[in-house]
């Protein structure tokens, strides 16, 4: 005897499920209305539509912002899922599918120090991914509409997308070794001969000067003062690299940034200390993306080729 299938009951609304995924990712009934282009109102009222059929509530309301309650904690990320799976299905069986379009967003510096050199690497194993590299612009907007992947440089993994840590990023003193060897600089105790290089103000706010920082492991005067320095603008950071090179003056580099420079020779490290900078780069995109293969795929294959950084932490412990 066969077990009786208890019949499914009626679904809601696509239209109202639709609507209080996008607010509850979002956090927002504003955002959701932008990202699905239709009002805050109508956002709204779909998911006032949703609480009446289901008979919960899935929101509380305040002035300024929503929070999802019990019920809706467990209804979004098996949304969550269903319309991401819908997504990819139907792109699949789509006639004449041009090839998936990745977007890649971070800041200039790191784009051109880090990714550029090396991103052939990438598609030329994935030559059917068709790569757009965005510098900023768009960084904090991980949006439906926004970038696939972000590159951050930060204080600690965006707690609001799913991150993975590329590389703890130290601050190195590099310079060419043409310079090195013409004003015969061997020791921290040398660097008197030749200008400091630096950016303008420290990424964290009332945080001491990088040099300021390691002139203090360093057991020196506060080389951040000195009057023969040359100073560069905010998110600048790669001028520095190329400067340095270009035998301008002795830098205190970010390793992800001055990685090439060194690896080909055109940038050494004459002497200690390394010191952590309290920043790393975190690889982010929206929660559930994660799995999506171009995704995932790029996820692998960078974190493949950040492994190589870790050589630079035996600099860190070594000095």
């Amino acid at each position: 005897m066969k077990a009786a299938i208890m019949p499914l009951s009626r679904l809601p609304s696509l239209s109202s499920l639709r609507a209080f995924e996008a607010a509850a990712r979002r956090g927002s009934f504003k955002a959701a209305a932008t990202e699905l282009h239709v009002t805050a109102g109508a956002v709204s009222q779909q998911i006032k539509g949703l609480e009446a059929d289901l008979g919960v509530i899935l929101f509380t309301r305040k002035i300024r912002a929503v929070h999802l309650t019990p019920h809706g904690q467990a209804l979004q990320p098996v949304l969550s899922d269903a319309f991401l799976a819908i997504r990819q299905a139907v792109d699949a069986i789509r006639p004449g599918k041009t090839p998936p379009r990745l977007r890649i967003n971070s800041s200039g510096p790191i784009i051109g120090k880090w990714l550029l050199p090396r991103l052939h690497r990438f598609t030329e194993l994935r030559p059917d991914i068709f790569v757009n590299i965005e510098t900023e612009g768009g960084v904090n907007a991980m949006t439906e509409d926004g970038p696939d992947i972000v590159i951050r440089y930060a204080h600690a993994a965006p707690s609001d997308l799913h991150s993975i840590k590329l590389h703890t990023e130290l601050l190195i003193p590099v310079a060419s070794p043409q310079l090195l060897a013409a004003r015969g600089i061997r020791s921290p105790d040398d660097l008197h001969k030749a200008p400091i290089l630096h950016v303008a103000n420290p990424m964290r706010k009332r945080q001491r000067p990088a040099w300021a920082r390691w002139s203090n492991v360093a057991g020196l005067a506060d080389q951040s003062t000195r009057q023969d320095s040359v100073m560069f603008q905010p998110l600048a950071a790669d001028q520095v690299v190329d400067a340095a090179a270009s035998g301008v003056g002795i830098a205190l580099a970010q390793s992800l940034l001055a990685h090439g420079a060194l690896s080909d020779g055109r940038l050494t490290c004459p002497f200690g200390p390394v010191i952590p900078s309290g920043l790393s780069y975190y690889l982010c995109c929206r929660p559930g993306r994660e799995t999506v293969p171009d995704i995932a795929a790029f996820f692998d294959w960078a974190m493949h080729e950040a492994a190589v950084l870790t050589t630079l932490n035996a600099l860190h412990s070594e000095s």
